[in-house]
Order: structure tokens, then C-alpha cells, then sequence
């Protein structure tokens, strides 16, 4: 009797040879012929289960087996997700923790394939009280490892409550060095809404996400500092750094700067044939917080809204709903964006409960700008195109990983290849040359977000130069490192 992981290297394969003339043979069972409407697949897999419930060493959890099975195909779909029934009462629980706060140890990070790279940490919350910085790159948490994990297994590693410790592995600066720290859990509240004025009566209002009080509370921050003093000149909306959230609250906003009767959207459902026009007319941007009633609808005699002078802040860390209300105000005439590149998620998710309680989210529609053009993979391209320094590496900031880096499978369209396949391959060839090159990732590092609206905020201080009539700083740009140009649809008129 001998141990097979002391065997020495040189009898392994003869081992192997010899044991696999220990297996008995497994011959397939009979199953019943597939119903007509089943694609094929399904009745494979069904093949399969009932040989693993048959012959398998061990007995197998068949339900957990297949939706583990459903999992792993669905999330290779954009933006698509499947919960079973359990997973569901958990997310049911979150979002309501959400609204209300939740424990965690407040970082603002980006999903890279490397770990988590921090954006910002939120002020006072347990990772800025231990020490964490913007640039940190969080490679493991409680001993997982985050290297080339999605956001849903990232959650399922962070998520807690309130008191428990949370041990993450980092890495910071060059060298890399490896620090470990363990933050205890707090609550978290969100405020996606602040405003404050600045010299000259300008109002710097800042939007850090799109929850569904998210019109509400913008309006409450924005009316809070218009009391205070003289009449606000202009305001200069920040959504850097935001990665969107609910639709409505997107539209809603766009509404509340352009009045009624305008489109805001158009989605494009089923292989584009379907065009469904959202406009900034009630109940368009109608959520359950709202309970029916209509938030800008006391606004309508305030034509402040929708005279001010608007600036709106951009970088490609601004996604979904956020891109949609910068791309909005722009082709509305109602704002001018400055910044860089969007992130160009384009597409509009929408869930419902299946069989058992379980729970399906998938990509339902492609969003497209009041100008026709999508923004999927493209994002929205600035009127000002600035650095958030001055000195930055703007080849390095163009190269930041948006929705054109992200692969599609095959099979996710059988009509249309991916656009972007030979775009993303250049665009890791020029980020493997920089890397060889070992160039300072800090000058194509984001601005944290605790420095937005402060004197070293370079983008807002051009922001306050277009609005005061002055040059803008602009950067030069390498063409090529900028997005494609869309393809642009016409829109129906009705």
C-alpha cells in the first residue's frame, strides 16, 4: 500500500495507465424521447444526469448540480445572471440593506483581471480608517483569491454583517508590496447626492450612483444650497466614477434640466427590430420609492431648472445610467460633457422569477441616445477632452478597461460577430507593451474620489473655465486609442 501524491514523477504515468483499466464500463440509460419543442442540448444533459445519478462514485446533489450547470452558461452572457431560490431571498435581503445601508468596509473598486483595483475609499468607513488607498490592488479576501473572479463570486467573498472582520490581502506600489489587513464591517450608507457652491455663485453637484431616490435627493442637496445665498449662475454636475444604477433615475434627471416632451432614449429589444422611444414625460421615469406621486412635477414653474448653464463631469468609470444622462443633456443641447471616454455599457437588464423561485436577469435591450447612436462598447465622447491632471498619461487613461475589453462568446449571437474582437486584441497588445515598457501607472491613475470638487480637481477647474467664458486645457489624443465611431440608427418618429 503506498500514498499516490508521494509516488515519484516518473511512475505517474505508468500509474495512470494502469488504473484506468480498473474502470468498468458505463453504458448510457435508456431515457425517454425528447419532447419536440426541447432543443437537443436539454435532452443531453438530462442523458447525463441520469448516468452521473446511476454511476457516479458518490450521489450527486442533482439540484444543485444543474443550477450550478444554468449558472455557469448564463453568466457568460452579458450582463446576465441566475439566482436559485435561496440566492434570491439573500439578494431580496440586500437590496433592502442597500437602501437602508450596507456592512461592508467601503472601498469604491474596479473589477480588473489582476484583482480589485481601488478607485476610492469612502471617508471614515473601515478601510480608510486602516489604511487603504486609491491604486491598492486587493488580491484576496479571508484567503480567496480574487485573481480573474467575476463581481457576483467578489460579493458573495466581501458580503457580511455589521461587526464581522473581513481580512484582505493587498498589493500597493513598486515594488508591489504585500500588505495584510483585517477591517471589521460597518455600515454603509449611501448619499448619492451633494451639492455645494464654489466662487462665483457656481453650484459643484456630484451624483456618486443612480439608486431609485436618487431625483429626490438630488433635488433636496441642489434646493438646500440655492437657499443659502445669492442666485447659483451655473452648475456643474460630477458623475465621475459613477457605475450607474436605476434607469428611471437617469431619465428623471434628464428630465429635470430639459422639461417635458423630449426623448431621453430609445431601447432597441430582439435583434434591433423593436425601437421603444422613453421620454421625460411622468410616468416615464416613474419608481416604487415615488409612490405614484411625481417628484418634478412641483419644479414645473421653476424654469431655473432648465436655463442654467450646465456643465457635466465624465470618466470612463461613468457607466450605464450615468453615460445615459450625459449622453442625454448633450444631444438635448442642455449641457456640454468634459472629461474622458465613458465606460460604454449600453445595454438595459430586466429579471423575472422562473420555475421553483428561482430568479433569471439577462441583457433584454441595447440603449440608444437620442441621437440614434448606441453606446454599448462606444460610451460617449466629451466636448472637452481633459485629463484628471494635468500631467497625466492620457494613452494610459484611454487604455483603462471599459465594455469594449470584454469578450462575448461565440454563441451569444448568432447573427452578428463581435465588433470589437480585433479592437480589444490591440488594445491588450498596447497595454502589454506598456507594461514591458514598465511606464508610471500613476500618471494614468483616476483622481480619487475624495479629491473630486477640491483644488486639485484639474477637470473642475476647466469645468469652471468653460462656464466663465475661458480657455479649456484640453489634451492631445492618440486617434486610435480613442473610441470607434458608432453606427447610428434612425429613429422612428413616432
Amino acid at each position: 500500500m503506498f500514498d499516490i501524491w508521494s509516488t515519484p514523477a516518473k511512475l505517474l504515468a505508468p500509474l495512470a495507465l494502469a488504473a484506468s483499466g480498473f474502470c468498468p464500463s458505463v453504458h448510457a440509460t435508456d431515457s425517454s424521447p425528447c419532447p419536440p419543442d426541447w432543443e437537443p442540448q436539454i435532452c443531453e444533459l438530462k442523458s447525463v444526469v441520469d448516468v452521473l445519478k446511476k454511476d457516479h462514485i458518490t450521489e450527486i446533489d442533482v439540484p444543485a448540480f444543474l443550477d450550478e450547470t444554468i449558472r455557469l452558461g448564463v453568466k457568460t452572457l452579458p450582463y446576465a445572471t441566475f439566482r436559485n431560490a435561496k440566492e434570491q431571498q439573500e439578494r431580496a435581503k440586500e437590496d433592502e440593506r442597500t437602501r437602508n445601508g450596507t456592512p461592508g468596509i467601503g472601498i469604491i473598486f474596479e473589477n480588473r483581471p489582476d484583482g480589485l483595483q481601488i478607485i476610492d475609499v469612502v471617508p471614515d468607513a473601515p478601510a480608510a480608517q486602516a489604511g487603504v488607498r486609491s491604486g491598492d490592488l486587493v488580491i484576496a479576501m479571508d484567503g480567496n483569491n480574487l485573481v480573474g473572479v467575476d463581481n457576483t463570486e467578489v460579493a458573495k467573498y466581501a458580503k457580511g454583517e455589521t461587526g464581522a472582520p473581513l481580512k484582505i490581502t493587498l498589493l500597493r506600489g513598486k515594488p508591489q508590496q504585500r500588505l495584510e489587513l483585517t477591517l471589521v464591517r460597518a455600515i454603509i450608507k449611501p448619499r448619492p447626492a451633494t451639492a455645494r457652491r464654489l466662487d462665483g455663485d457656481v453650484l459643484y453637484t456630484r451624483l456618486a450612483s443612480f439608486p431609485e431616490p436618487a431625483i429626490g435627493d438630488y433635488i433636496d442637496a441642489v434646493q438646500a444650497e440655492r437657499k443659502k445665498g445669492a442666485s447659483i449662475k451655473a452648475v456643474i454636475l460630477d458623475l465621475r466614477v459613477n457605475g450607474g444604477g436605476a434607469l428611471n433615475a437617469a431619465i428623471g434627471i434628464t428630465a429635470l434640466f430639459t422639461g417635458r416632451d423630449k426623448t431621453a432614449m430609445v431601447t432597441l429589444q430582439r435583434d434591433d427590430k423593436m425601437q421603444h422611444r422613453i421620454t421625460t414625460n411622468w410616468p416615464d421615469y416613474e419608481l416604487p420609492v415615488m409612490r405614484g406621486q411625481d417628484p418634478l412635477a412641483p419644479l414645473q414653474a421653476d424654469d431655473w431648472w432648465r436655463r442654467v448653464p450646465l456643465v457635466v463631469l465624465v470618466d470612463g468609470q461613468s457607466a450605464s445610467a450615468a453615460e445615459a444622462t450625459a449622453a442625454a443633456l448633450k444631444d438635448l443641447g442642455r449641457a456640454k460633457l468634459l472629461g474622458t471616454p465613458t465606460y460604454g455599457k449600453g445595454m438595459a437588464q430586466t429579471g423575472i422569477a422562473t420555475r421553483d423561485d428561482t430568479y433569471l436577469v439577462w441583457s433584454n435591450a441595447r440603449n440608444l441616445r437620442p441621437n440614434g447612436c448606441p453606446m454599448e462598447g462606444y460610451g460617449v465622447v466629451p466636448d472637452w477632452i481633459v485629463p484628471p491632471r494635468k500631467n497625466a498619461d492620457m494613452d494610459g487613461i484611454l487604455l483603462g478597461y471599459r465594455e469594449v475589453d470584454i469578450p462575448r462568446p461565440a454563441y451569444a449571437s448568432k447573427m452578428s460577430p463581435d465588433p470589437f474582437a480585433d479592437l480589444r486584441k490591440e488594445r491588450q497588445r498596447l497595454r502589454d507593451q506598456r507594461t514591458q515598457a514598465k511606464l508610471d501607472t500613476a500618471r494614468s491613475a483616476p483622481l480619487p474620489q475624495k479629491e473630486f470638487g477640491s483644488d486639485k480637481d484639474w477637470q473642475l477647474k476647466q469645468a469652471l473655465n468653460a462656464l466663465a467664458g475661458k480657455p479649456v486645457q484640453q489634451m492631445t489624443v492618440s486617434p486610435k486609442l480613442m473610441p470607434t465611431q458608432p453606427m447610428c440608427v434612425k429613429l422612428d418618429q413616432s
